[in-house]
């Protein structure tokens, strides 16, 4: 990564939280009432206005078609594996590169019976901490915060300093993150998670394919995004075809591997009203588990 400062795209993600949070209920994919505490005071007051809110999405999805669409359906299918996981005995929550990521406290079903670990840059969790704590008036005890900087810090050992737990089963959040990291730190991450946590663990994570990295895909949404965050200093850098995404993870100490595009979600999470709304086919989801014993 570069000297990026990781702040921006959190709040750039938390701003699609909280602007599907605004939508009309029957046209919102969630709902996420803390997002907006990390915008502006200007553009949380531009939330209320409806015309302008919409007028915001159209303007994003002509610029890269179905990149918001993709970015609601993802956050709407971790929430409902988290949940799935939450009724099948899961105790640790990891949410790698958390950003301002809200389901530790948009969730109650979480309290007490997951204890929570938020992976993130320390400039970002200084933000999060700060905005949870004028929101909440303190820290919520079931969340640990866990400031690393990739490349420099050895994730094992904060882990581990901050109580993490390598023998119980444990769900791996990595949300808009894998796209970003080269090769070998993604090979680090799973590595890590194979190796030190329980039996039956899981991953959810979204992925591009390769031609989406190397600028080959015939995607105007894909090209758009891949010049963009070129110029935002955070290429672009990991990608997998689907066709090997099995195999991959298999060879990487998991077992059980579910592919999930996008696309897809589209009929089982958007309500009636949001049916006419693009989800772009660059984005798929993989479920992947470590062996139960």
């Amino acid at each position: 990564m570069t000297d990026r400062d990781p702040r921006k795209m959190a709040a750039q993600i938390a701003g699609v939280r909280a602007a599907e949070t605004h939508l009309p209920e029957n046209e919102r994919v969630f709902k996420d009432p803390y997002a907006e505490y990390f915008l502006s005071d200007t553009e949380r007051a531009d939330l209320g206005d409806l015309e302008k809110l919409r007028a915001g999405l159209a303007m994003y999805d002509q610029m890269m078609p179905g990149v918001n669409g993709a970015i609601v359906a993802r956050i709407r299918f971790i929430d409902e594996y988290l949940l799935e996981c939450l009724d099948n005995e899961f105790r640790q929550l990891v949410i790698i590169g958390a950003g301002y990521d809200t389901r530790a406290y948009r969730f109650d079903e979480l309290k007490g019976k997951l204890t929570v670990f938020e992976v993130d840059h320390p400039k970002t969790q200084q933000v999060k901490k700060e905005r949870i704590q004028s929101i909440f008036g303190d820290l919520p005890q079931h969340v640990n915060y866990v400031p690393v900087v990739f490349g420099v810090d050895s994730l094992a050992d904060k882990m581990l300093e901050t109580g993490y737990d390598t023998d119980l089963r444990t769900l791996f959040i990595v949300e808009g993150l894998l796209m970003y990291i080269p090769p070998p730190a993604v090979d680090g991450l799973l590595q890590f998670i194979a190796g030190s946590s329980g039996p039956g663990s899981s991953l959810v994570a979204d992925y591009f394919e390769e031609p989406v990295i190397d600028g080959s895909s015939p995607l105007p949404e894909a090209q758009v995004l891949r010049q963009f965050v070129e110029s935002e200093g955070a290429p672009l850098q990991f990608g997998i075809n689907s066709d090997t995404l099995s195999d991959f993870f298999k060879q990487r100490g998991f077992q059980e591997v579910v592919r999930v595009a996008a696309a897809d979600c589209k009929q089982k999470y958007f309500p009636a009203a949001s049916q006419s709304r693009t989800v772009s086919s660059m984005f798929n989801f993989v479920q992947a588990s470590l062996p139960s014993a």
